[in-house]
């Protein structure tokens, strides 16, 4: 790993420390680069702004849940599909979310935010079907997202509840 990759990492690492123990707004840029011994130059060469931090930070601990999921995904039809990895995702979700509802109200309305987590369900859901639906894949993917945006909406999100009312919706299907 090289030194531009090294320190990336380090940025990471830092700023998620500095994020679990003050909060997302309580943790500045400027405490994020002293803290990892670079200048405020350095981290924005790494980083546009501390959203993507934080993005970044997330994708990292998303990646290693996505694969759990992944290997233990033994679901054929979309429904079950979908619960599998709904259990996985919405405990992340709600384990992170805080940390998600500061993602989700900076990033909700770009389309590319948007459709890059769309095409990840939808990849996962649909990839061993040979034909489906895309009226009924939209559907599916819509409730998926309403049930998460609406659960992280909550005080205190419950995954429990989050995939049951997912489960009720697409029990349609």
């Amino acid at each position: 790993m090289g030194n531009y990759d090294k320190t990336h990492q380090h940025i990471l690492n830092v700023a998620w420390q500095l994020f679990s123990k003050h909060g997302f707004n309580e943790t500045s840029t400027r405490q994020i680069s002293s803290t990892c011994g670079i200048a405020i130059g350095t981290l924005f060469k790494h980083f546009d702004s501390k959203i993507t931090i934080l993005e970044a930070c997330l994708d990292l601990r998303f990646h290693d849940v996505l694969e759990l999921a992944k290997e233990t995904d033994i679901h054929r039809p979309p429904r079950l599909k979908i619960n599998h990895y709904a259990q996985y995702f919405y405990q992340f979700y709600c384990l992170h979310h805080r940390f998600y509802k500061v993602l989700f109200s900076q990033r909700l309305f770009c389309k590319t935010f948007q459709q890059q987590h769309m095409e990840l369900i939808q990849s996962l859901v649909f990839a061993d079907q040979p034909q489906f639906n895309k009226v009924k894949a939209a559907i599916l993917l819509d409730c998926y997202y309403m049930t998460l945006l609406y659960g992280l909406g909550a005080e205190t999100p419950n995954t429990k509840l989050m995939l049951r009312t997912l489960s009720q919706k697409v029990s349609i299907f």
